[in-house]
């Protein structure tokens, strides 16, 4: 799954060793491979309260477009979140730390999905 933030991203060095990978315009996160079935996606503005998924990752994506797109590998769009600043503050749980088949993204400066 990426995260993309500028129109034209720097692509991260993506290893195959770690399951996040971040450059200043992109945030990849390995999640489950489609082979094993479908993801399942969730976008909020809250921490989510069940006691099954772990935190992935903490940060600030930041976007001078005030949107961060997110995509399969294959690039096909998912979302889009619209920001109140340049700069989102996110939080990206799952239920497994290697390839997760739950995923929630906690935006703390969500506008509006698109």
């Amino acid at each position: 799954m990426l995260l993309i933030t500028e129109d034209d991203p720097n692509v991260p060095d993506i290893d195959g060793i770690a399951n996040i990978w971040q450059s200043e315009s992109m945030l990849a996160l390995a999640v489950q491979h489609d082979v094993d079935g479908d993801v399942e996606l969730r976008i909020t503005h809250e921490a989510p309260s069940s006691s099954k998924i772990i935190l992935l990752f903490d940060g600030i994506l930041p976007t001078s477009r005030r949107l961060v797109e997110i995509e399969t590998v294959y690039l096909d769009r998912i979302a889009g979140i619209r920001t109140l600043t340049g700069e989102l503050p996110v939080r990206i749980w799952g239920d497994d730390p290697r390839q997760p088949e739950h995923v929630v993204i906690e935006c703390l400066g969500l506008v509006e999905l698109t």
